[in-house]
């Protein structure tokens, strides 16, 4: 019995934006397998990546890498290919592109230029992560946190004060340090959710506070992404000035201003640092 014909999903002169696995290559969709063989290029964030993909697939078309680095080159070339009846796709290593990943200035691109494009919908790992841990919807995709600095401590406090669930990636090198930084400004009590290899063997789902995630001291693997619960209203609305004076009666009996702050942190479930600059701004003012 011979195989059914593919059916044809591409069109001359139009864009695909194609969702591919997470991580298990079984959750790339029929569509998303047949537009990648029929298309005359594929735009992908990493050559090497994408070419392990095709050809576990049977997918033989040109492979041209595209990200924030070389979109200004590839633009033009996008064009003339598009211009000429032409049909591209652009794919991420992993996941949907333009979600945290390269494709975004090629939508507003396309927009800009008014060309036709379609976006093949496929696994998502912020959906994935969202789905398994039974927090309150609506949730806020943050992606990757600033890697220092004063939008860092930014970010973390809109998510801090969010009455909606936040999603996080996170590459595994930065997992510690950016745990750090997040029970510093959310404190250690906030629920989080962390998945990791999500859709492989080793997939892994591990929920409880901050607090306790961190005394783990565990080595992370893999890509991780960490959904935080909402802030509860108590978390909203802190009375510093009592904070600050449990603060000061603890030096007052003998502790340094470092363990006492620590602890008033901890016991109120507060940014230490918030507290720390607080205190600072009260002994010179006062």
């Amino acid at each position: 019995m011979s195989k059914p014909e593919e059916r044809q999903w591409v069109e001359p002169g139009h864009v695909y934006l194609v969702g591919t696995p997470i991580g298990n290559l079984e959750d790339f969709s029929p569509r998303g397998q047949a537009v990648l063989r029929q298309v005359d290029r594929i735009l992908c964030e990493d050559t090497r990546e994408t070419e392990i993909l095709c050809r576990q697939f049977g997918i033989q078309r040109p492979l041209v890498s595209f990200h924030a680095h070389n979109a200004h080159q590839r633009l033009p070339m996008i064009a003339g290919w598009l211009q000429s009846g032409q049909s591209v796709a652009m794919v991420s290593d992993r996941g949907m592109p333009a979600v945290s990943d390269p494709g975004q200035e090629l939508v507003a691109w396309l927009y800009q230029q008014h060309l036709p494009f379609t976006v093949v919908p496929g696994p998502s790992a912020q959906v994935t992560a969202f789905a398994a841990s039974g927090y309150a919807h609506p949730y806020v995709f943050w992606g990757f946190l600033p890697p220092s600095g004063k939008s860092r401590r930014e970010m973390l406090g809109h998510i801090a004060e969010s009455a909606f669930t936040g999603v996080i990636y996170i590459a595994p090198h930065h997992m510690e340090k950016t745990l750090e930084a997040v029970q510093d400004v959310l404190g250690p009590r906030r629920q989080v959710t962390v998945g990791r290899e999500l859709t492989k063997r080793f997939e892994e789902y591990w929920q409880g506070s901050i607090g306790e995630l961190r005394e783990q001291n565990r080595s992370w693997r893999g890509e991780i992404v960490l959904v935080v619960a909402p802030a509860e209203p108590a978390e909203r609305t802190v009375d510093w000035a009592e904070c600050l004076q449990e603060v000061e009666e603890l030096v007052v009996q003998g502790h340094s201003t470092k363990e006492a702050i620590e602890h008033i942190a901890s016991a109120h479930n507060v940014s230490r640092r918030e507290l720390y600059n607080r205190l600072q701004n009260q002994r010179r003012n006062g």
